[in-house]
């Protein structure tokens, strides 16, 4: 989940004129994942594929049935739930931190009580990547609650009011995704399901602490068997597991929202929200965006202990690329690259 944006906007930015297939560029890096695959899938004008480089878990599987963590791609997901929220008129985009938690929540810096859901999504809150509670590096997810998360947030403070320079907070999106859900009375796990996955027909896409729908790719460190990541508070900014064809369709939404019954949601999250970085790259609601309109690019990187993955979707080329790894030795963004 340790993401940079530089990473996110520069790949984006350096891949609208891909060279080589998607599958070519993951069977060329190949023999820089000790274990584990890579498995990709492909949309453009000229057709869709799916792809596995390296070792199968399971050859009798189709490589778009394996399920991988998708880490911080969860964010996404994490922001059209907000947009959802915003457009069923729970919140709105400017509704702050101080209004859901009410007056029992006491904080020592002021402003931390006046960052919107806007801010928490755009990563321009300024707060940062990780609370300062937060331990044991990825094992230390499976422990910390929401309670830890609200004591942290009642004594941190702010270096000025947001909006803030955009930069890439964890828990901030795990805040975001406590507050959202506390509004519809259910946990983040739930509202997800009820209201992304299941109506954008995402079959085989839940979070981690919930058994696999599918053969789960095992984790490795390397050469080692790796840690399989799971979640309490941070899940909304990372807990999401899923499959190449799951990935592939949540890809075709993003691409034409019209197609789907969360069109309103889609295109609201979609929209720049804030700018991303000093070369005119933005953020919507969880994905970043660059490019013109007509080589208009929404992608995000995500990384857990074991797993990485990556999206691409550029709507005027009719493109969507998705990349799923069960190793950590490089970022998804990394087979991306490769294309070039």
């Amino acid at each position: 989940m340790n993401r940079t944006l530089a990473l996110v906007t520069c790949c984006l930015a350096t891949l609208t004129s891909a060279a080589k297939p998607l599958a070519e560029a993951a069977e060329s890096l190949t023999a820089k994942i000790p274990a584990g695959c890579i498995v990709t899938a492909e949309q453009t004008p000229q057709g869709t594929r799916f792809a596995l480089a390296g070792k199968s878990p399971d050859p009798t599987q189709a490589p778009e049935t394996l399920v991988f963590e998708i880490a911080s791609l969860t964010k996404i997901f994490t922001g059209i739930l907000l947009a959802e929220a915003v457009l069923e008129k729970k919140v709105t985009l400017e509704t702050t931190v101080a209004e859901l938690l009410g007056p029992a929540c006491k904080y020592t810096d002021a402003r931390v009580g006046r960052i919107t859901l806007k801010q928490l999504s755009t990563h321009t809150s300024g707060l940062p990547r990780m609370p300062d509670n937060f331990s044991n590096g990825f094992k230390g997810y499976a422990n910390y609650d929401e309670a830890q998360m609200l004591a942290w947030l009642a004594q941190v403070q702010l270096k000025q009011d947001g909006p803030q320079a955009c930069s890439y907070s964890n828990i901030g999106v795990a805040l975001l995704g406590y507050l959202v859900a506390k509004q519809y009375g259910k946990p983040w796990t739930e509202c997800v399901l009820e209201k992304v996955c299941r109506p954008l027909g995402l079959t085989h896409t839940q979070p981690s602490h919930l058994p696999s729908l599918g053969p789960l790719a095992p984790p490795y460190n390397g050469d080692k068997p790796g840690l399989i990541t799971t979640f309490q508070a941070f899940a909304p900014a990372g807990s999401l597991r899923s499959t190449a064809a799951d990935m592939l369709k949540f890809g075709q939404a993003l691409e034409h929202p019209e197609r789907t019954p969360l069109n309103d949601a889609l295109t609201l999250a979609l929209q720049p929200h804030a700018d991303a970085n000093p070369n005119g790259g933005k953020v919507g609601l969880g994905a970043f965006r660059t490019g013109t309109a007509e080589r208009l690019a929404y992608g995000h990187d995500g990384a857990t202990a074991s797993y990485r993955s990556s999206i691409q979707v550029m709507p005027a080329q009719a493109t969507v690329r998705i990349v799923l790894m069960n190793n950590n030795t490089m970022e998804g963004s990394d087979v991306l690259k490769a294309m070039k």
